[in-house]
């Protein structure tokens, strides 16, 4: 089974927004069609592919403009939950009377944005509507930094464990005109209290909302267990991104753990920023040196002379130091997860020609995972 979904994750800081872009450029320049979908809050992904701001629906990418011939393309597209919300609704909301009476629900427009774990699921969502329309060979998920992304990732799970929960059932028992029946039923003292803290207007305003999302569990359901599935079917690879530095390594490899406890197919480490080890032409001897020229003082010169022959070797230590550490992360991930290394570019990466800069190093990685 060919890979359909590859998702992105790293801590804050190491160029994961970027990373993903250069893998889903490249994937696009050897002839796929592709999908990079961003739910990070810093809504850097458009800046690197040079378009202007991102919305819920695909926006095609320019890559014409690199003077490249490919049969491939890219489009880019940034999560609105609210957009995607509704598309549920009037996916799973039964006929259109029934949807509207959804949508023009003042607790709708509540729950459509700030109900807990809602847009870690709608992010899933988007991600599976892309997968089922067909149009996209690969699509790349850009997750938020790895202290929230496993919020993201488990978010089917856990939604769907809460439309089996007892009380989403209760909830959508049948009313009466007061409001919730099975609870005034058992309590009319707590009803009274609720009514007098948050209205009685508020309470059927509740009670019709659950009343109208009722026909909807069933769709909830069936659409987080195809997601999970697909988390964790072979058409998905999860990416670590990370760098050399301590931290990074720490928290990469933590996450690691929690993807192999969870049985989440591992693809392998992009370790961003690498020194690489130094050059032939970098190294210089004295004999490279020139002359010092009358204007400078001697002493001056001397510094720059031992700080200019010693680059390479401070060079060579440091990227001798970071294999080693790269060696450490893929011996703690049971050394037979590939790692990618890409390195420490000479400018930041701001527009396509340069994300192409990235992305030519990053063709290893993405060739590896088309034959997972």
């Amino acid at each position: 089974m060919s890979l359909r979904v590859l998702v992105c994750c790293g801590s804050g800081g190491v160029g994961k927004t970027t990373a993903s872009a250069a893998l889903a450029m490249q994937a696009a320049l050897t002839g796929q069609r592709v999908a990079v979908l961003t739910i990070d809050p810093a809504k850097r992904l458009a800046d690197s592919l040079g378009i202007g701001p991102l919305s819920n629906t695909p926006q095609r990418v320019p890559l014409d403009q690199l003077g490249i011939e490919t049969s491939g393309h890219l489009d880019a597209l940034m999560l609105d939950m609210k957009a995607t919300w509704d598309g549920v609704v009037r996916r799973f909301g039964g006929s259109p009377e029934a949807q509207q009476r959804i949508l023009n629900n003042r607790y709708y427009g509540l729950a459509s944005t700030r109900l807990a774990g809602s847009h870690e699921y709608m992010a899933m969502q988007r991600l599976y509507e892309l997968y089922e329309s067909g149009d996209y060979d690969l699509i790349l998920l850009d997750t938020p930094p790895t202290r929230h992304a496993m919020e993201f990732l488990s978010a089917p799970q856990r939604l769907n464990g809460l439309f089996d929960e007892g009380v989403m059932h209760w909830l959508s028992l049948p009313r009466s005109k007061r409001g919730f029946a099975a609870l005034e039923r058992g309590s009319e003292v707590v009803v009274s209290v609720l009514k007098r803290l948050i209205g009685a207007g508020t309470m059927e305003e509740i009670a019709e909302f659950f009343d109208a999302m009722q026909g909807m569990w069933g769709g909830f359901q069936e659409r987080s267990s195809a997601v999970e599935a697909l988390l964790a079917s072979n058409e998905t690879r999860f990416v670590l991104v990370t760098t050399p530095a301590p931290a990074a390594r720490k928290e990469a490899q933590e996450f690691a753990d929690l993807l192999a406890e969870t049985k989440r197919p591992f693809g392998g480490f992009v370790v961003n920023r690498v020194v690489p080890a130094p050059t032939d032409k970098a190294r210089v001897s004295s004999a490279d040196l020139p002359e010092r020229p009358n204007s400078v003082p001697q002493d001056t010169w001397e510094a720059a002379s031992l700080t200019l022959l010693g680059a390479a070797q401070r060079q060579q230590v440091l990227s001798d130091g970071e294999a080693q550490a790269m060696a450490e992360l893929r011996e703690q991930a049971q050394g037979s997860v590939p790692l990618w290394p890409v390195p420490e570019l000479e400018a930041d990466v701001h527009d396509l020609r340069s994300l192409a800069v990235l992305a030519g190093h990053l063709a290893p990685a993405i060739e590896a995972l088309k034959q997972a």
